[in-house]
Protein backbone atom coordinates (compact mmCIF):
# COMPACT_ATOMS: atom_id res chain seq x y z
CA UNK A 1 0.00 0.00 0.00
CA UNK A 2 1.29 3.46 -0.89
CA UNK A 3 -0.09 6.89 -0.06
CA UNK A 4 0.53 9.44 -2.80
CA UNK A 5 0.12 13.19 -3.01
CA UNK A 6 1.68 16.22 -4.74
CA UNK A 7 3.42 17.24 -1.49
CA UNK A 8 6.31 15.00 -2.55
CA UNK A 9 7.08 17.47 -5.37
CA UNK A 10 7.00 20.79 -3.51
CA UNK A 11 10.01 23.10 -3.82
CA UNK A 12 9.87 24.51 -0.29
CA UNK A 13 12.82 22.52 1.03
CA UNK A 14 10.82 20.20 3.26
CA UNK A 15 12.84 17.12 2.31
CA UNK A 16 16.52 16.31 2.56
CA UNK A 17 16.74 15.20 -1.11
CA UNK A 18 16.90 17.64 -4.08
CA UNK A 19 13.70 18.46 -5.95
CA UNK A 20 14.81 16.73 -9.17
CA UNK A 21 15.34 13.44 -7.36
CA UNK A 22 12.05 13.74 -5.48
CA UNK A 23 10.15 14.43 -8.69
CA UNK A 24 11.75 11.48 -10.49
CA UNK A 25 11.11 9.15 -7.54
CA UNK A 26 7.47 10.26 -7.39
CA UNK A 27 6.94 9.86 -11.13
CA UNK A 28 8.68 6.47 -11.22
CA UNK A 29 6.62 5.27 -8.27
CA UNK A 30 3.33 6.40 -9.78
CA UNK A 31 4.28 4.88 -13.16
CA UNK A 32 5.04 1.55 -11.51
CA UNK A 33 1.72 1.47 -9.67
CA UNK A 34 -0.08 2.71 -12.77
CA UNK A 35 1.26 -0.25 -14.74
CA UNK A 36 0.13 -2.64 -11.99
CA UNK A 37 -3.36 -1.10 -12.19
CA UNK A 38 -3.46 -1.66 -15.97
CA UNK A 39 -2.51 -5.30 -15.38
CA UNK A 40 -5.34 -5.71 -12.87
CA UNK A 41 -2.93 -6.23 -9.98
CA UNK A 42 -3.69 -3.01 -8.09
CA UNK A 43 -6.70 -0.94 -7.04
CA UNK A 44 -6.38 2.78 -6.45
CA UNK A 45 -8.74 4.48 -3.98
CA UNK A 46 -9.39 7.85 -2.47
CA UNK A 47 -9.03 8.02 1.31
CA UNK A 48 -12.82 7.91 1.78
CA UNK A 49 -13.05 4.87 -0.51
CA UNK A 50 -10.28 3.19 1.44
CA UNK A 51 -12.10 3.97 4.71
CA UNK A 52 -15.22 2.20 3.38
CA UNK A 53 -13.11 -0.76 2.22
CA UNK A 54 -11.37 -0.94 5.60
CA UNK A 55 -14.69 -1.01 7.51
CA UNK A 56 -15.91 -3.88 5.34
CA UNK A 57 -12.78 -5.95 5.92
CA UNK A 58 -11.99 -5.30 9.59
CA UNK A 59 -13.96 -5.92 12.78
CA UNK A 60 -13.96 -3.34 15.57
CA UNK A 61 -11.55 -5.20 17.85
CA UNK A 62 -9.30 -6.61 15.12
CA UNK A 63 -5.82 -5.15 15.63
CA UNK A 64 -3.29 -3.77 13.19
CA UNK A 65 0.13 -5.42 13.56
CA UNK A 66 3.35 -4.51 11.79
CA UNK A 67 6.75 -6.10 12.29
CA UNK A 68 8.97 -3.50 10.66
CA UNK A 69 12.58 -4.01 9.57
CA UNK A 70 14.89 -1.15 8.68
CA UNK A 71 16.01 -1.42 5.06
CA UNK A 72 16.88 2.24 4.47
CA UNK A 73 20.07 2.29 6.54
CA UNK A 74 20.88 -1.42 6.50
CA UNK A 75 20.83 -1.81 10.29
CA UNK A 76 18.30 -4.69 10.23
CA UNK A 77 16.73 -3.12 13.31
CA UNK A 78 13.24 -4.45 14.01
CA UNK A 79 10.28 -2.65 15.55
CA UNK A 80 6.82 -4.10 16.12
CA UNK A 81 3.69 -1.96 16.29
CA UNK A 82 0.36 -3.13 17.69
CA UNK A 83 -2.79 -1.03 17.57
CA UNK A 84 -6.40 -1.81 18.51
CA UNK A 85 -9.27 0.15 20.13
CA UNK A 86 -7.71 -0.33 23.58
CA UNK A 87 -4.04 0.47 23.12
CA UNK A 88 -1.15 1.24 20.84
CA UNK A 89 2.18 -0.35 21.72
CA UNK A 90 5.66 -0.33 20.20
CA UNK A 91 8.24 -3.09 20.80
CA UNK A 92 11.94 -2.63 20.02
CA UNK A 93 13.96 -5.77 19.26
CA UNK A 94 17.18 -3.74 19.43
CA UNK A 95 16.33 -3.41 23.14
CA UNK A 96 15.55 -7.06 23.79
CA UNK A 97 11.82 -6.69 23.12
CA UNK A 98 11.30 -3.69 25.41
CA UNK A 99 8.00 -1.84 25.07
CA UNK A 100 9.00 1.75 24.32
CA UNK A 101 5.66 3.35 23.47
CA UNK A 102 2.25 2.75 25.04
CA UNK A 103 -0.99 4.70 24.51
CA UNK A 104 -4.01 3.74 26.68
CA UNK A 105 -6.84 4.08 24.15
CA UNK A 106 -8.98 2.06 26.57
CA UNK A 107 -9.71 5.32 28.44
CA UNK A 108 -11.45 6.71 25.34
CA UNK A 109 -10.60 10.25 26.36
CA UNK A 110 -12.63 13.19 25.21
CA UNK A 111 -9.74 15.27 23.91
CA UNK A 112 -11.02 18.32 21.99
CA UNK A 113 -8.40 20.09 19.89
CA UNK A 114 -8.36 23.58 18.39
CA UNK A 115 -9.15 27.17 19.21
CA UNK A 116 -11.32 27.48 22.32
CA UNK A 117 -10.27 24.10 23.75
CA UNK A 118 -7.61 23.18 26.34
CA UNK A 119 -5.49 21.77 23.48
CA UNK A 120 -5.12 24.51 20.90
CA UNK A 121 -2.37 22.75 18.92
CA UNK A 122 -1.53 19.44 20.62
CA UNK A 123 -3.64 16.67 19.07
CA UNK A 124 -1.53 13.80 20.45
CA UNK A 125 -3.19 11.08 22.50
CA UNK A 126 -1.41 10.90 25.90
CA UNK A 127 1.19 8.19 26.37
CA UNK A 128 2.08 6.13 29.43
CA UNK A 129 5.52 5.37 28.03
CA UNK A 130 7.42 7.11 25.24
CA UNK A 131 11.18 6.67 24.91
CA UNK A 132 11.83 9.83 22.87
CA UNK A 133 9.90 12.17 25.19
CA UNK A 134 10.72 10.36 28.46
CA UNK A 135 14.32 9.17 27.94
CA UNK A 136 13.65 5.43 27.46
CA UNK A 137 16.30 3.01 28.73
CA UNK A 138 18.77 4.17 31.42
CA UNK A 139 20.42 7.43 30.36
CA UNK A 140 21.64 9.13 33.53
CA UNK A 141 22.04 8.63 37.26
CA UNK A 142 18.34 9.20 37.86
CA UNK A 143 17.69 5.74 36.42
CA UNK A 144 15.36 4.56 33.70
CA UNK A 145 13.14 6.73 31.61
CA UNK A 146 9.85 5.23 30.49
CA UNK A 147 10.28 1.65 29.31
CA UNK A 148 8.85 -1.83 29.92
CA UNK A 149 11.66 -4.35 30.23
CA UNK A 150 13.27 -6.87 32.59
CA UNK A 151 16.54 -7.29 34.47
CA UNK A 152 18.23 -10.62 35.13
CA UNK A 153 20.37 -10.73 38.29
CA UNK A 154 22.87 -13.26 39.65
CA UNK A 155 25.34 -12.96 42.56
CA UNK A 156 25.27 -9.16 42.55
CA UNK A 157 25.54 -8.82 38.76
CA UNK A 158 22.67 -7.39 36.72
CA UNK A 159 21.84 -7.35 33.01
CA UNK A 160 18.92 -5.40 31.54
CA UNK A 161 17.35 -7.06 28.51
CA UNK A 162 17.37 -3.60 26.90
CA UNK A 163 21.05 -4.34 26.22
CA UNK A 164 20.33 -7.65 24.45
CA UNK A 165 19.72 -7.05 20.76
CA UNK A 166 17.61 -9.72 19.06
CA UNK A 167 15.11 -10.43 16.29
CA UNK A 168 11.44 -11.46 16.36
CA UNK A 169 8.91 -13.52 14.42
CA UNK A 170 5.19 -12.74 14.20
CA UNK A 171 2.39 -15.32 14.29
CA UNK A 172 -1.32 -15.56 15.01
CA UNK A 173 -3.10 -18.26 16.98
CA UNK A 174 -6.85 -17.78 17.15
CA UNK A 175 -7.46 -14.30 18.52
CA UNK A 176 -3.92 -13.88 19.85
CA UNK A 177 -1.09 -12.08 18.05
CA UNK A 178 2.25 -13.46 19.14
CA UNK A 179 5.73 -11.98 18.91
CA UNK A 180 8.36 -14.68 19.48
CA UNK A 181 11.85 -13.31 20.03
CA UNK A 182 15.04 -15.16 19.21
CA UNK A 183 16.77 -16.37 22.40
CA UNK A 184 19.45 -14.13 23.92
CA UNK A 185 22.52 -15.23 25.86
CA UNK A 186 23.26 -13.47 29.15
CA UNK A 187 26.78 -13.97 30.46
CA UNK A 188 27.64 -13.49 34.14
CA UNK A 189 31.08 -14.09 35.63
CA UNK A 190 30.18 -17.65 36.67
CA UNK A 191 26.96 -18.40 34.77
CA UNK A 192 25.60 -18.23 31.22
CA UNK A 193 21.83 -18.03 30.73
CA UNK A 194 19.88 -18.58 27.50
CA UNK A 195 16.54 -16.79 27.71
CA UNK A 196 13.63 -16.44 25.29
CA UNK A 197 10.86 -13.84 25.39
CA UNK A 198 7.36 -14.32 23.98
CA UNK A 199 4.97 -11.34 23.87
CA UNK A 200 1.26 -12.03 23.35
CA UNK A 201 -1.50 -9.56 22.52
CA UNK A 202 -4.96 -11.11 22.99
CA UNK A 203 -7.58 -9.42 20.81
CA UNK A 204 -10.06 -7.37 22.84
CA UNK A 205 -8.33 -8.01 26.19
CA UNK A 206 -6.45 -4.68 26.66
CA UNK A 207 -3.42 -6.42 28.12
CA UNK A 208 0.05 -7.56 27.07
CA UNK A 209 1.38 -10.91 28.25
CA UNK A 210 5.15 -11.41 28.49
CA UNK A 211 6.70 -14.85 29.07
CA UNK A 212 10.40 -15.17 29.97
CA UNK A 213 11.55 -18.73 29.45
CA UNK A 214 14.95 -19.96 30.66
CA UNK A 215 15.95 -22.41 27.93
CA UNK A 216 19.28 -23.42 29.45
CA UNK A 217 21.95 -22.50 32.00
CA UNK A 218 25.61 -23.43 32.17
CA UNK A 219 24.80 -24.58 35.72
CA UNK A 220 21.40 -26.35 35.57
CA UNK A 221 20.93 -26.04 39.34
CA UNK A 222 21.53 -22.29 39.51
CA UNK A 223 18.90 -19.69 40.40
CA UNK A 224 18.60 -16.24 38.83
CA UNK A 225 16.45 -13.34 39.96
CA UNK A 226 14.22 -11.60 37.45
CA UNK A 227 12.91 -8.04 37.81
CA UNK A 228 10.03 -7.32 35.43
CA UNK A 229 9.46 -3.58 35.49
CA UNK A 230 7.51 -0.79 33.90
CA UNK A 231 8.57 2.84 34.28
CA UNK A 232 5.78 5.23 33.31
CA UNK A 233 5.15 8.97 33.08
CA UNK A 234 2.12 10.24 31.19
CA UNK A 235 2.07 13.20 28.81
CA UNK A 236 2.11 14.25 25.17
CA UNK A 237 5.39 16.20 24.96
CA UNK A 238 8.88 16.11 26.46
CA UNK A 239 7.70 18.35 29.31
CA UNK A 240 6.49 16.58 32.43
CA UNK A 241 2.90 16.87 33.62
CA UNK A 242 1.76 17.33 37.23
CA UNK A 243 1.87 13.85 38.79
CA UNK A 244 0.39 14.82 42.16
CA UNK A 245 -3.09 13.44 41.36
CA UNK A 246 -1.74 9.92 40.74
CA UNK A 247 -2.11 7.02 43.19
CA UNK A 248 0.22 4.02 43.36
CA UNK A 249 -0.67 0.72 44.98
CA UNK A 250 0.17 -2.90 45.75
CA UNK A 251 -3.09 -4.82 46.11
CA UNK A 252 -5.11 -2.80 48.69
CA UNK A 253 -2.19 -0.70 49.96
CA UNK A 254 -1.87 2.70 48.29
CA UNK A 255 0.19 5.89 48.43
CA UNK A 256 -0.60 9.25 46.81
CA UNK A 257 2.10 10.50 44.44
CA UNK A 258 4.03 13.22 46.30
CA UNK A 259 7.47 13.20 44.57
CA UNK A 260 9.11 11.61 47.64
CA UNK A 261 10.72 8.56 45.96
CA UNK A 262 8.85 6.19 48.30
CA UNK A 263 8.46 2.46 47.73
CA UNK A 264 5.87 -0.13 48.68
CA UNK A 265 6.28 -3.90 48.34
CA UNK A 266 4.48 -7.15 49.20
CA UNK A 267 5.34 -10.83 48.84
CA UNK A 268 3.03 -12.80 46.54
CA UNK A 269 1.26 -9.59 45.49
CA UNK A 270 -1.79 -10.05 43.31
CA UNK A 271 -1.47 -6.71 41.52
CA UNK A 272 0.69 -3.59 41.38
CA UNK A 273 -1.03 -0.57 39.91
CA UNK A 274 -1.15 3.14 39.21
CA UNK A 275 -4.26 5.25 38.77
CA UNK A 276 -3.89 8.32 36.55
CA UNK A 277 -6.99 10.55 36.80
CA UNK A 278 -5.79 13.15 34.24
CA UNK A 279 -5.96 10.50 31.50
CA UNK A 280 -8.69 8.38 33.15
CA UNK A 281 -6.46 5.29 33.08
CA UNK A 282 -5.57 2.53 35.51
CA UNK A 283 -2.44 0.61 34.53
CA UNK A 284 -1.43 -2.51 36.43
CA UNK A 285 0.86 -5.52 36.36
CA UNK A 286 -0.03 -9.04 37.44
CA UNK A 287 2.26 -12.04 37.62
CA UNK A 288 2.56 -15.81 37.61
CA UNK A 289 6.02 -16.81 38.82
CA UNK A 290 8.02 -18.46 41.59
CA UNK A 291 8.69 -16.40 44.75
CA UNK A 292 7.03 -13.39 43.17
CA UNK A 293 7.14 -10.03 44.95
CA UNK A 294 5.36 -6.92 43.75
CA UNK A 295 6.55 -3.40 44.37
CA UNK A 296 5.87 0.18 43.32
CA UNK A 297 8.01 3.30 43.49
CA UNK A 298 7.21 6.97 43.05
CA UNK A 299 9.68 9.37 41.50
CA UNK A 300 10.88 12.84 42.42
CA UNK A 301 11.05 16.24 40.73
CA UNK A 302 14.16 15.55 38.61
CA UNK A 303 12.86 12.12 37.54
CA UNK A 304 9.06 12.29 37.87
CA UNK A 305 8.32 8.71 36.86
CA UNK A 306 6.50 5.86 38.57
CA UNK A 307 7.61 2.22 38.63
CA UNK A 308 5.53 -0.96 38.71
CA UNK A 309 7.48 -4.17 39.14
CA UNK A 310 7.54 -7.86 39.99
CA UNK A 311 10.62 -9.78 41.07
CA UNK A 312 10.95 -13.54 41.30
CA UNK A 313 13.19 -16.56 40.86
CA UNK A 314 13.92 -18.64 37.77
CA UNK A 315 15.73 -21.89 37.11
CA UNK A 316 16.40 -23.79 33.92
CA UNK A 317 13.19 -24.63 31.98
CA UNK A 318 11.08 -22.35 34.20
CA UNK A 319 8.87 -19.53 32.90
CA UNK A 320 8.10 -16.18 34.55
CA UNK A 321 4.91 -14.58 33.20
CA UNK A 322 3.60 -11.05 33.65
CA UNK A 323 0.65 -9.15 32.25
CA UNK A 324 0.55 -5.41 31.65
CA UNK A 325 -3.12 -4.43 31.97
CA UNK A 326 -4.94 -1.27 30.93
CA UNK A 327 -8.37 -0.21 32.18
CA UNK A 328 -10.50 2.90 32.18
CA UNK A 329 -10.10 4.36 35.67
CA UNK A 330 -13.76 5.30 36.27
Amino acid sequence: MMFVGPGWMNKMGRWEAPYELLKKSYWDGCAYYGQLKKEGKLVDMTMSEFADYYREKKTYTEPECALWRDILYGSNKQLFWYCDPYMRAGVNMDQGGAIFDLRPYVAKLHWPVGIGTPHVQDASYPFLMQEKYRAGYFTHYAGEGTIRSAKICHNGEEVDLCLCRTKAHFSQEGRSRILTLDPVEIVFSDLTVKLQTVITFAEGESNIRIDRNILSMSDPDADVTINEYMVGCYGTTEYTEDMSSLTLGVDGQAIPYEYKCRELAADNAGEVWCKLPPIDTLVSMTCDGREKKGYIKEGYAFSPMFTLSYTGKLQQKEVFTTWLNLRKAD
